[in-house]
């Protein structure tokens, strides 16, 4: 017979494994932003994007505004859906980041956009830089760090 108090009933519930979340839960990444910082998504590489998607949206205070598959459709994405920022890739075929950026930053200068790319050297951060991005991160970037640079550019003041 088993060791342990018999007269109370037995808890069979799954319990999760240590250090692990459900799959719908929240990541508590939040810093204490009373709205969500909404973004606008864009790359070129659907899974890539979907899954990036899918991971902001399980943090607090983030919210996905939307997606876009090209620099074409950014511009238009973020006329339309009124981002606080935008991470975008540099190499896509209609559109460069860079030169889409560029275009963004002409109707609203004051748009944060973070670079997330494959890309990442010094040189192509520099010019990144140089024409405007707030933040710049490799793709193999952990979720933690990309949240706290997207915080930090969506409010420099907050920094």
């Amino acid at each position: 017979m088993p060791a342990g108090n018999l007269s109370s009933p037995v808890d069979d519930t799954p319990k999760p494994l240590a250090g692990r979340r459900s799959p719908t839960s929240a990541v508590d990444l939040t810093y204490g932003e009373e709205t969500p910082v909404r973004v606008l998504v864009v790359d070129d590489h659907p899974a890539f994007r979907k899954a990036l998607s899918s991971a902001l949206n399980l943090v607090a205070d983030i919210e996905v505004a939307g997606e876009a598959g090209g620099g074409v459709d950014a511009c238009t994405e973020a006329e339309e859906l009124h981002p606080d920022i935008i991470i975008m890739d540099l190499s896509m075929p209609d559109l460069s980041g860079i030169d889409a950026m560029k275009r963004i930053h002409e109707r609203r200068p004051d748009l944060p956009v973070v670079i997330l790319t494959a890309h990442a050297d010094e040189g192509v951060e520099r010019e990144a830089r140089e024409a405007g991005a707030s933040g710049f991160l490799a793709k193999g970037t952990g979720l933690h760090d990309l949240v706290i640079v997207l915080h930090e550019a969506a409010e420099p003041d907050e920094a």
